[in-house]
């Protein structure tokens, strides 16, 4: 490998050398000049592209709207514009030795197909891909709508991307699937680049969920939504082919804003808000009765209707809405930046800082405080246990780019990140204080009427992140001549990152073992992950109608993560360090990987309407087994402009396309190590002794995970440009598919071995819509639709294996993976009439039948944009419809099959069916497996464009205000606060289950431009 790889190198830097001197030879290079502007009004457009058919050349316009190609011989071109918002154009120039000039004037247009996206091989149009991308203008959407994190940037925003949430803290995170899930046994995240750095986004913690009982925060999220430009979400592996090992998932470009050139631009803005929990959480019953021969018991309505007790009384509390003991109140959110841009042709600058706060919508009651000051002899109660869920942020970004000569430029990114996360006791524990309300009893002769840790105790437990990021990047890019340009980048995510959780002696759970004696641990990381990327590319017409661009390209990719878990118990009172405690344990661990990857792309293009590309990329992965060696992805696509008139009323163009692809997912690091595990043995007369064990057998023949994808559709536009439709047909295949196989025993190896034993199908359809209603001067109304609908199913597994099976699903052949699997209630009857459900009027299941899949499988988002008074007042929302799905509603089950204190089990008279599930609960837990459809009212916004004199008085060239709103209200047969959590924050097992609600938000954000 390393001689091929000498040899590789060798060959390129030879061809760069006869490149340059055939650069050195070429005639002197002159430059097309030119100033493109608003056909309505003449304003200057800036960040339009120009780009050079049939080279490697370009520019873009700057804030006064003129542009400077260099380094183009003499010769007749044509010249291509390209800007959001407006229909692109052309215009054809002839260099001579003085120069050229080409003025443009665009015309507004709603939608248009034309873009310029980012493609692991360079920019490219969109005309020539046979697969489709979908592009974010996440600037523009910053701007206007309410975005506090990447994933509200990302949610809704596009067809086959679904976010799904965990809970409704601050803090917490959500999972992206693009085009659903394939996966049993690997992550099926998609991959994030950042300017051409691959960025971590999974969350590890060697202390399980990070101590709150499910969820974690994402990485995502650490990016800051004020910085980035675009994101372009490439689907499946039909277009990420030559992204390679890891893109089988989808991949997600960001692209942070650059300097442009013009006089220094100052942005400001500042944000404030709040935030209520909008779920109408359950009370909570109990009923004294008296058994036949009089002894007091407690007696639910069947049981007194069956004559096993009488009812005396009955009662009812809602700990949750009790304004006397609810943990919950209003949350507050503060964000403050400002952005800095500007320079020359030759250097360019963006520079920004913003922090941000926010707390989360727990408090600790007024009462438990005014216990606990009595309980601990103190004054005052620590702030982190009187508000225990906040997050404090702060970025800086800077981002330059400069000329180094006519042929060479150099772009360097660095972002920094530092924050801190206390995350509440809200999930699946005893200290979750959602939980320990909901299954409490309401007997007023309780002096606790909580299920377990009241607030006062569960607060207690302090549990913390804290993160340092830095994410970096250099992209030298070098045109030797105009029709070869080659780019090189390296860059690296670095992150430190603590979790904590601290208990101090005297506090906490009691009813928690030993924690009121007091604990810390320290979940401790570092995680780097580098990227070297080379790229070559040619770009010239073979004839007068048939153009070719030849890419080729070598990554090299390092991932290094390091954690180490220190535990301490039974602090002294004071104690607060690991050493303090009596009982103490730590653990350590390395995940390290790294990858090779060479591709080769050929792009043929023929009267700049037919395209047809084909590629290879093959990879070499330290996770692969010894004995498998590498693998190589091909992909093929076709991309037809079959009709293209701007001026048409009915179709102005129609793009037919085709893609197949192929792409991969790695096994885990040592899955093909077998490997041993130190512990500690008992020898009788010796004491402890160390010693090994196996940790694994290991795969030496194991390969990656093989994604082979079909992609058709066509793009069209119509209606004077004023209508957009993209709709796309997809099919993938996982083959290969990564399973635990379980071991006999005998072999002392552990349990089981992953292995490529499995096959995976996901298909489905994706519709992109958006038209212009509307549109005069004073009214301008926008309408945009994104649906899709996926399906997955799991096709086979190798001879002898079983079904995967965990908490509440299973993977089997013939159905989709990680669906719900439980015991179901097929029928119920009140067959004498009393209004009561007994226990003999009900009929299950005797084994776990399949509920419904998981994961939505139908969504539909529906935006509305509104542009009155000029565009000077802007109105725009969004409904968020998912369908087609089940979550097993763990919270009722809890309830009423084994707390037996919800209302279907004390209300007479009650709803049938409630009835029925809460008595058929301890013997089918999937009749709480319940439909989990919703529509949710997801967005609305109001902004305006301050006055003149407002704007004169703030010395501002521009200011815009706006209010606002997110999760304002859902529609749901769910009978649980919020269908849209998943507690575990993984795709297995799904259950939904005390954690906060989504929470509804009104923000109002003011933008000042200088």
């Amino acid at each position: 490998m390393a001689s091929s790889f000498v040899r590789r190198l060798l060959l390129a830097c030879a061809l760069a050398g006869v490149a340059r001197e055939a650069a050195s030879q070429a005639p002197t290079a002159g430059r097309i000049t030119g100033r493109i502007t608003d056909r309505d009004g003449g304003a200057p457009i800036d960040g339009a592209q120009v780009r050079v058919d049939g080279t490697n050349i370009g520019a873009i316009s700057g804030s006064d709207g003129r542009y400077v190609i260099t380094r183009v011989q003499a010769g007749t071109y044509q010249l291509r514009v390209i800007r959001i918002g407006y229909l692109s154009a052309t215009q054809s120039v002839t260099l001579r030795a003085e120069g050229a000039s080409a003025d443009f004037t665009l015309i507004k247009a709603p939608y248009q197909l034309e873009a310029v996206v980012t493609t692991a091989t360079g920019q490219q149009l969109t005309r020539e891909l046979g697969n489709s991308i979908a592009k974010i203008d996440a600037s523009k959407l910053v701007a206007e709508a309410p975005i506090t994190s990447m994933q509200d940037v990302l949610n809704g925003r596009t067809a086959g991307v679904t976010m799904q949430a965990s809970s409704g803290t601050v803090g917490g995170g959500s999972r992206i699937r693009i085009r659903g899930i394939s996966s049993a046994s690997l992550s099926n995240d998609p991959l994030i680049l950042v300017d051409g750095v691959r960025m971590e986004q999974s969350s590890p913690a060697m202390g399980g969920t990070l101590f709150i009982g499910g969820g974690r925060p994402s990485f995502l999220n650490n990016l800051n939504p004020e910085d980035i430009e675009s994101l372009e979400v490439v689907k499946g592996p039909s277009a990420a082919t030559l992204y390679g090992t890891q893109a089988a998932n989808g991949v997600i470009v960001v692209t942070t804003k650059k300097g442009r050139a013009g006089p220094p631009k100052w942005t400001v803005f500042g944000e404030g808000g709040l935030s209520w929990d909008p779920a109408e959480y359950p009370g909570i019953y109990y009923t004294d009765g008296r058994a036949p021969n009089g002894t007091p018991r407690a007696c639910l309505q069947w049981q007194a209707v069956a004559g096993q007790c009488t009812i005396t009384q009955t009662y009812t509390r809602n700990l949750l809405e009790d304004a006397a003991t609810t943990p919950i109140d209003r949350g507050q959110r503060q964000q403050y930046g400002v952005q800095l841009t500007g320079g020359t042709e030759a250097s360019r600058y963006y520079v920004s800082a913003d922090w941000e706060n926010e707390l989360g919508l727990l408090r600790m009651p007024a009462a438990e405080i005014d216990s606990l000051l009595r309980e601990r002899g103190t004054e005052t109660i620590p702030r982190n246990q009187r508000i225990p869920n906040q997050l404090t942020r702060g970025n800086v970004r800077a981002n330059l780019g400069v000329q180094l000569s006519p042929q060479a430029e150099l772009a360097v990114n660095s972002g920094y990140l530092n924050a801190y996360n206390l995350l509440p006791q809200t999930g699946d524990n005893l200290q979750g204080v959602i939980g320990s309300a909901l299954f409490g009893n309401p007997n007023p002769a309780l002096s606790n009427q909580w299920g377990f840790a009241p607030p006062s105790q569960g607060f207690a437990k302090q549990v913390s992140r804290y993160t340092n990021q830095f994410l970096n990047s250099a992209n030298l890019t070098w045109r030797p001549t105009s029709f070869l340009s080659t780019r090189a980048t390296v860059g690296v995510d670095w992150m430190g990152f603590n979790n904590e959780a601290n208990v101090a002696n005297g506090q906490g759970c009691s009813t928690c073992g030993i924690e009121r004696q007091g604990t810390r641990t320290i979940d401790k990381w570092n995680n780097a992950r580098w990227t070297v990327d080379f790229n070559a590319a040619t770009n010239f017409n073979l004839t007068s109608s048939l153009n070719s661009k030849t890419a080729v390209g070598i990554q090299w990719n390092r991932d290094r993560l390091t954690g180490s878990l220190s535990t301490a118990q039974i602090l002294p009172p004071g104690g607060t360090t690991i050493d303090a405690g009596s009982q103490k344990t730590s653990g350590e661990q390395t995940v390290e990987t790294a990858s090779l990857g060479l591709y080769v792309e050929e792009t043929l293009g023929w009267k700049d309407r037919l395209f047809l590309t084909g590629a290879l990329r093959r990879d070499q992965n330290s996770a692969f087994g010894a004995y498998f060696g590498s693998i190589v992805y091909p992909k093929a696509t076709m991309s037809w402009v079959a009709l293209e008139n701007p001026d048409a009323l009915w179709i102005n163009q129609l793009r037919p396309r085709f893609a197949f692809g192929e792409s991969g997912q790695q096994p885990a690091a040592t899955s093909a190590i077998t490997f041993l595990t130190p512990t500690t043995t008992t020898v009788f007369g010796l004491g402890d002794r160390p010693a090994v064990t196996f940790g694994a057998l290991g795969n030496n023949t194991i390969k990656p995970e093989r994604s082979r994808e079909i992609e058709t559709g066509f793009d069209l536009t119509s209606w004077h440009n004023r209508l957009s439709v993209q709709v796309t047909y997809y099919s993938k295949e996982t083959t290969d598919a990564l399973v635990n196989r379980p071991l006999p025993g005998s072999l002392g190896a552990g349990a089981s071995r992953i292995e490529n034993v499995g096959v995976v199908t996901n298909k489905g359809f994706e519709i992109s819509a958006n038209t212009r209603v509307w549109d005069s001067d004073n009214i301008r109304w926008d309408l945009g639709v994104e649906a899709s609908s996926n399906r997955n199913k799991l096709v086979s597994l190798a001879e002898g294996i079983p079904p995967l099976t965990g908490f509440g699903f299973q993977n089997r052949p013939g159905f989709p993976l990680f669906g719900l699997w439980w015991p179901r209630l097929t029928g119920f009857s009140d067959a004498n009439a009393n209004g009561t459900i007994e226990p003999s009027e009900i009929t299950v299941t005797d084994t776990a039948v399949f509920n419904g899949p998981t994961v939505p499988v139908h969504t539909i988002t529906v935006t509305n944009s509104f542009g009155l008074l000029r565009d000077r007042l802007r109105i725009s929302g969004m409904l968020d419809y998912r369908g087609g799905f089940v979550s097993h509603n763990v919270n009722g089950l809890f309830q009423c099959a084994f707390r037996q204190n919800c209302a279907a089990l004390h209300v007479k008279n009650y709803d049938l069916e409630e009835q029925a599930k809460a008595v058929a609960g301890p013997r089918a837990f999937g009749a709480y497996g319940e439909d989990a459809t919703f529509l949710r009212f997801r967005e609305l916004s109001v902004q305006v464009t301050l006055p003149r004199s407002v704007q004169r008085l703030l010395r501002t060239s521009n200011g815009t205000a706006q209010v606002t709103g997110r999760n304002l209200a859902i529609w749901t047969d769910f009978t649980s606060w919020d269908p849209e959590n998943n507690t575990s924050g993984t795709d297995g097992p799904n259950y939904n289950f005390v954690q906060q609600a989504q929470p509804r938000q009104f923000m109002v954000r003011l933008n000042l431009t200088y």
